[in-house]
């Protein structure tokens, strides 16, 4: 019995120092390449178990997925003599293990090449851009250029590169600190140069509408000047008519207004003479100032200039609720520019409509420039106001 067991365990023991050196496994994420006396014979790419010479030949087993060559952080000067920190790795395959081998032998001594190389090309890709450029804009054709170059490179090694990533490019940290205070210092500056443009339009926007309000006032208290003296013309003539029709019933009329607001309140001490008196002073006073010299009679009355200034102020109404209700907005939001008078040759007052007839007839009237919103407006009127017509083609201010 002891014998037996004795027996197993020595055909155990040689079972594990000899058989591997009759078979091998090739595992289905590995390539294996057959080596006699360290020359490469024969690669198996498929997974299974297989035989070999014993002692004369030997397995190497290589990584068929995707390996990763990783370099070290380095700093690399641009084409601007500037520095910049690039952390870059690539990946690939081993395409050709009998080749891949007979090359680098191992997975480990293939990195190390890999990286060699890899970083070599990187500097002297990087060399050929700006510091600026590579930050911002040309990272992606430096990784494109590095990988044609790095390519055929490898493939002599047996590894088909796929891909080359920077994964960062960052400055030195002796001049990060200095890089970002620039870069705080230009952000201030294009912030300050926004503030200064928004507040120069600012400014621009206040004085057009603080101007464009003085206008406005100003238009408004000319007009209602010029409105004020036509009622008061107009009430004086209706008040000079009525006092030509009876003089003396209006003297008389005003004498009793006069003795109640003399009267009111007042007590009176004499004789029923000296009472007489008294009412025939006021009267006469009251005559008197009733009479107005012919000179100013006539310039109140019939002052065509002032007529005339009624009648431009009621034109230039009708104008501007006909334009302010063609344009939606308020009458006073409209900025005249200009009002010339005009003898229209006909009816039409200078917009004629096409297919219509009108009476030959001169008929004074105005041609008025209006300015709103950066566009003007022409509006022809008649002397009076009552015919009023757009002919404008709305045009840019000052075009």
């Amino acid at each position: 019995m002891k014998i037996l067991v004795i027996l197993i365990v020595v055909i155990a023991i040689l079972g594990v120092i000899f058989v591997p050196q009759f078979l091998y496994i090739v595992d289905e994420t590995q390539v294996a390449v057959l080596t006699r006396f360290g020359e490469p014979r024969k690669q198996i790419t498929k997974p299974g178990l297989y035989a070999k010479t014993p002692f004369a030949e030997q397995v190497t087993y290589l990584d068929k997925r995707l390996l990763i060559f990783d370099a070290l952080p380095d700093s690399l000067i641009t084409k601007d003599k500037k520095r910049l920190v690039i952390d870059v790795y690539a990946r690939g395959r081993i395409m050709d293990p009998l080749l891949f081998v007979e090359t680098v032998r191992t997975e480990s001594q293939a990195v190390s090449r890999a990286v060699d190389i890899l970083t070599s090309e990187l500097r002297v890709e990087i060399a050929r851009d700006d510091q600026s450029e590579i930050i911002q804009t040309s990272r992606e054709a430096i990784m494109i250029r590095v990988r044609d170059a790095v390519a055929p490179k490898l493939l002599a090694f047996g590894i088909e590169v796929v891909d080359v990533r920077i994964k960062r490019a960052d400055f030195p940290g002796e001049i990060a600190n200095s890089v970002y205070e620039r870069m705080k210092a230009e952000r201030k500056r294009i912030a300050d140069r926004e503030r200064a443009e928004g507040a120069k339009a600012d400014l621009e926007k206040r004085s057009n509408v603080d101007r464009v309000a003085v206008e406005i006032r100003s238009a408004a208290t000319r007009d209602a000047d010029i409105i004020r003296g036509c009622g008061e013309a107009e009430s004086i003539a209706i008040f000079a008519a009525a006092l030509n029709l009876d003089p003396e019933f209006f003297t008389f009329q005003r004498s009793l207004e006069t003795y109640r607001a003399y009267f009111e309140n007042t007590t009176f001490v004499g004789s029923a003479q000296d009472l007489g008196q008294v009412f025939e002073d006021i009267r006469q006073a009251l005559n008197e100032s009733a009479k107005a010299p012919d000179d100013i009679r006539a310039a109140t009355i019939g002052d065509a200039v002032l007529q005339s200034s009624c009648q431009e102020v009621e034109a230039v109404t009708a104008a501007r609720v006909l334009l302010a209700n063609d344009l939606d907005t308020q009458p006073r939001a409209l900025i005249i520019q200009n009002t010339d008078e005009v003898d229209w040759a006909d009816a039409s007052i200078g917009c004629p409509e096409a297919g219509t007839s009108y009476a030959q007839v001169i008929t004074p009237g105005y041609r008025m420039v209006f300015e709103f919103e950066g566009k003007t407006y022409e509006v022809h009127t008649s002397a009076d106001g009552r015919q009023v017509a757009r002919c404008d083609q709305e045009s840019e201010s000052g075009a």
